[in-house]
């Protein structure tokens, strides 16, 4: 039989699943914040704001800062996926020796 509203249990989360999206939402957050940083993301993005090309600025077109940007983007998912799978590891090899 289905159980009344009143007498379901409220969804729990553990600490380590919310420690996770804290981590992933803070990766995010670092790959917002380079992408700030790269001359022609913001240009697009003034774009979208203000309907207007802005002027071109002399020097450095920010090769470097979109190359970086773009290697944090792809590799950050793997390597957050690496760090965490050898942490989990050693943590369960340190219970079982211990």
């Amino acid at each position: 039989m289905n159980q009344s509203s009143s007498q379901r249990r409220p969804p729990q989360i553990s600490i380590a699943f919310m420690l996770m999206l804290m981590l992933i939402f803070a990766f995010i957050s670092a790959g917002f914040f380079y992408a700030s940083r790269v001359p022609a993301i913001q240009t697009e993005f003034a774009l979208l704001m203000t309907g207007k090309v802005p002027d071109a600025t002399d020097g450095d077109p920010g090769r470097v800062a979109q190359i970086t940007f773009l290697m944090f983007t792809y590799t950050s998912p793997l390597l957050l996926a690496g760090v965490i799978s050898i942490s989990v590891t050693v943590l369960r090899w340190y219970e079982r020796r211990g």
